[in-house]
């Protein structure tokens, strides 16, 4: 029986992983849970599941919600800015699911790791931001690092008994979001309803923005080259509409191996629980003959200025990733604030990854400081568009 953390309970993932846990009941005890600030939810989740342990960030009463946590016989209750950390660090569990949006994953992550524990990773930021400094930390404690992104838990499953030096180029699919060729001038219209209206996957706020500019491929790069080892220049990106192969390896042989199925996160989810075995399960079936014609189309990276902006930091290197991660969640905010447009969040990212310079990357305290910093020069710009400023930004 594997005792699993969620962390971020409240979300697409999270409530996901609910859904596997009901039917692996035999299989997997879900001992804790987090959110940021649906407190309600997470209540009404613990009255269904009874962990031992709740953890949230945001909250007006502190003790309206121990009171009501310890009615439903929660042990362990963690509040404010550091309850994400002190869960991952103190609470009795095997595998935490961090499925936290933002940067505010990454130093569960490395409270888990640091403890010896699996983590099953669907935070894009923690590898984006502190990569360096993640991966070690889960090689120097023995830790599994188990990627639940549909394109890296394809590839991860596809790597499986392959020698690192066989493979020629690992391929990154993405649907192309809802605005697939549409020209400067369309994109000017977009607004964060007809944004957040993916055509393929039901996601959170954020990463289905991400993914409607790009800027989620490039964030999924920079991941892939921490995960597996691989220099940016093995690494490739296309567009496939169809969203049922999820990532492919191509070998030198000239050979590929591909992860295929309908497009549903509880499949790499699960995966990510089972790992190192595989469970059988009816929560998603595919049928080939439904699948159709499959497609795939070029992308050009020029096209999209965000997907741009993640290989100019992966080019910078040391803080830039970094840098990109903190400048985006808060350039995406404020466009779905209606502060911004949508054209102008690659604006945002240039700006600060002008600006925000100096560190390795390889330590917390640059990466921290750099987060912080691009936040400061990321409201800045986002000040002076929303002002309607004529000033270059970049």
């Amino acid at each position: 029986m594997k005792r699993v953390l969620i962390q971020g309970a409240t979300g697409s993932i999270g409530r996901s992983a609910l859904s596997i846990a009901a039917e692996q009941h035999d299989r997997l005890k879900l001992v804790g849970f987090s959110s940021s600030r649906r407190v309600s939810e997470l209540l009404e989740t613990a009255r269904q599941w009874r962990p031992q342990s709740l953890a949230i960030v945001h909250l007006s009463s502190e003790n309206v919600f121990a009171l009501q946590a310890k009615r439903l016989g929660v042990a362990e209750i963690f509040v404010g800015e550091d309850a994400l950390v002190q869960q991952a660090g103190q609470s009795d569990y095997d595998i935490l699911l961090n499925a936290v949006s933002g940067s505010s994953g990454i130093m569960p992550t490395i409270a888990a790791l640091s403890r010896g524990k699996d983590v099953a990773l669907a935070n894009k930021e923690t590898l984006v931001a502190a990569g360096e400094v993640v991966v070690k930390c889960a090689r120097d404690n023995g830790a599994n690092l188990i990627p639940v992104d549909s394109e890296h838990s394809a590839l991860f499953q596809c790597l499986i008994g392959e020698e690192v030096a066989s493979v020629k180029r690992l391929w990154l699919t993405a649907s192309g979001g809802p605005f697939w060729g549409w020209n400067s001038a369309e994109l000017l219209t977009v607004t964060p309803k007809t944004a957040l209206e993916h055509p393929t996957w039901v996601m959170g706020p954020k990463n289905t923005v991400d993914s409607a500019t790009l800027f989620n491929k490039g964030l999924e790069v920079i991941e892939a080259v921490m995960l597996f080892g691989m220099p940016v220049e093995k690494i490739r990106v296309i567009r496939h509409k169809e969203s049922v192969i999820h990532s492919l390896v191509e070998f030198c042989d000239g050979s590929f191996k591909a992860q295929l199925s309908r497009p549903d996160m509880r499949l790499p989810i699960l995966y990510s629980l089972s790992y190192p075995e595989r469970w059988e399960s009816e929560l998603v079936n595919s049928d080939p003959a439904a699948f159709g014609a499959l497609h795939f189309d070029e992308i050009r990276i020029s096209d999209y200025p965000c997907l741009e902006c993640a290989f100019r930091a992966i080019e910078m290197g040391g803080i830039a990733p970094a840098v990109l991660s903190a400048a985006d969640e808060v350039a995406v905010q404020a466009f779905l604030d209606e502060r911004i447009r949508f054209d102008q969040i690659a604006i945002v990212l240039n700006e600060c990854l002008d600006k925000v310079t100096g560190g390795s990357g390889g330590d917390l305290e640059s990466i921290m400081r750099a987060d912080s910093s691009a936040r400061r020069v990321g409201m800045s710009a986002i000040n002076r568009l929303a002002a309607g400023s004529s000033t270059p930004l970049c």
